[in-house]
């Protein structure tokens, strides 16, 4: 379940709720007001950490390398088909 933080008007501070995300809280658990509001979140990203020395340039460019020495042997073998067959 997410956690919601909310705002009260009436009592000072800010309360924590998880809850799912259709539900709303009612009541203010601190003073029982009604007189509350959600303050927006920002959602928290995992970022993912490459392994020390390797730069995701680095594997990037050795990937377009490979694959373009893949696709010109792929290309060197289509014409010879595409000869091969014409005769």
């Amino acid at each position: 379940m997410p956690k919601y933080i909310y705002q009260c008007s009436i009592c000072p501070g800010h309360f924590e709720i998880y809850h799912g995300m259709m539900e709303d809280e009612t009541v203010c658990p601190q003073c029982d007001s009604e007189d509350f509001h959600r303050v927006p979140q920002m959602p928290f990203l995992k970022s993912s950490e490459s392994p020390k020395g390797d730069k995701v340039g680095e594997k990037t460019k050795a990937a377009i390398e490979a694959n373009r020495d893949l696709l010109s042997d792929m290309k060197k073998e289509a014409s010879k088909d595409y000869y091969r067959d014409d005769n």
